[in-house]
């Protein structure tokens, strides 16, 4: 399995991400051939070599640009570009990390975000680079050290915010941060979320053999290096595979009518799935098992989720690895108005399934007075006819 460790000696860019991949080997037309697919006025890029120190590495220059995209227009351009399905699912899904942040953070809508900076072009550019660079390298599986913050507040568009500023904090809820005495932006938000987006294991990296290393100089001259650094090698490490952890525990002293809807709350706060079935407890009562499955930046906020809706006084923990398939979330047209589905996509990036959201065919059955099963099928027509 290929695999990717990420060094953010001094923080991480989505530009110093590029340039490390080209450091490592990716050749610059692979990406600026991509590049110029891109129907919109494109700034001119240049890779440059460079030294910060004992350090050389690649810097990349990206031009002036007054080009300016809504979420809207950089997914469509990133759908409608000549590439793998893989680099495209991945810009995506980079791009709704960033969305997804900004919202919450702004407290707005997703279809309501509004970038400021991160509505430049520039951004386009790295969410659909970066997803090049570990096409081109057939990246697996990625880790990452702690990532490094500054202190104090800096200048964007919407003001003076906190350093690091809010949406950073959001991407990487649950992530190893370091907090250095600098007043400067070390991670941005696209370095963030690339590293939300890849990186699902932040316990430990895996042994590899070491293949390829580069440098990705940014443009702070301090007498620390503004480098990152990433390592490419071979892992025995099953692909696909992600950290989570299974939370239980038995009831059988709480008013059942409620679970269902606290197992509901518990989805909310970030579960990756909730069960609960009935289990024999001690002196022959019989009680219910609720079993969560977390992902590790959710845990700590299920287990206070738990112990604050249930009469449980502790919580079981396990950890384990579960196998998935890379995921696409996309909203479609139909006669009956828009659907959400899910797309699964296999290690060489061929859509393999499709799921149709429940709650939306539940929606269209209710109002045209169909059955679910027969709203179900009209919809899958709809989408086989579109293919």
């Amino acid at each position: 399995m290929n695999t990717l460790y990420i060094d953010p000696i001094f923080g991480i860019s989505g530009d110093m991400m590029i340039s490390a991949f080209l450091d490592a080997g990716m050749p610059f037309e692979e990406l600026n051939n991509l590049l110029k697919k891109i129907p919109a006025d494109m700034p001119v890029i240049k890779p440059v070599r460079k030294t910060q120190g004992i350090i050389a590495g690649i810097h990349l220059e990206i031009g002036a640009s007054k080009t300016h995209l809504s979420i809207v227009q950089m997914e469509h351009l990133i759908e409608s570009i000549d590439a793998e399905p893989t680099v495209k699912n991945d810009a995506k899904g980079i791009l709704n990390v960033l969305v997804t942040a900004e919202a919450k953070v702004h407290g707005v809508a997703r279809e309501e975000v509004h970038f400021h900076e991160l509505s430049h072009i520039d951004t386009l550019i790295d969410v659909i680079s970066v997803a090049k660079g570990m096409h081109y390298f057939g990246i697996e599986k990625v880790y990452c050290g702690p990532v490094p913050m500054g202190r104090g507040t800096i200048k964007i568009s919407h003001g003076i915010v906190p350093n690091p500023p809010p949406a950073t904090v959001e991407i990487l809820a649950g992530y190893k941060l370091r907090f250095l005495d600098t007043p400067l932006e070390l991670t941005t938000p696209t370095g963030a979320a690339i590293v939300r987006y890849y990186v699902k294991d932040t316990h430990g990296t895996p042994s590899f053999a070491l293949q390829k290393i580069g440098y990705g100089l940014g443009s702070y001259e301090l007498e620390m290096p503004d480098a990152l650094r990433i390592f490419i090698g071979a892992s025995e490490d099953p692909s696909h595979e992600e950290e989570v952890w299974l939370l239980e525990v038995d009831l059988d002293d709480m008013d059942m009518e409620y679970l269902g809807i606290v197992a509901e709350r518990i989805r909310g706060e970030g579960a990756l799935d909730v069960l609960y079935f009935p289990v024999y407890m001690k002196k022959g009562r019989i009680g219910v098992r609720l079993s969560i499955t977390a992902p590790i930046e959710a845990l700590q906020r299920l287990i206070d989720s738990v112990l604050t809706e249930t009469t449980t006084f502790g919580v079981r923990m396990q950890k384990f690895q579960r196998r998935v398939l890379r995921r696409e979330e996309k909203i479609i047209d139909t006669a009956f108005g828009s659907v959400r589905i899910k797309n699964g996509y296999d290690r060489e990036g061929r859509l393999i399934k499709t799921h149709v959201e429940f709650d939306d065919v539940k929606k269209i059955a209710d109002e045209k007075g169909l059955t679910y099963r027969s709203a179900l099928e009209i919809i899958k027509r709809e989408l086989d006819s579109a293919k």
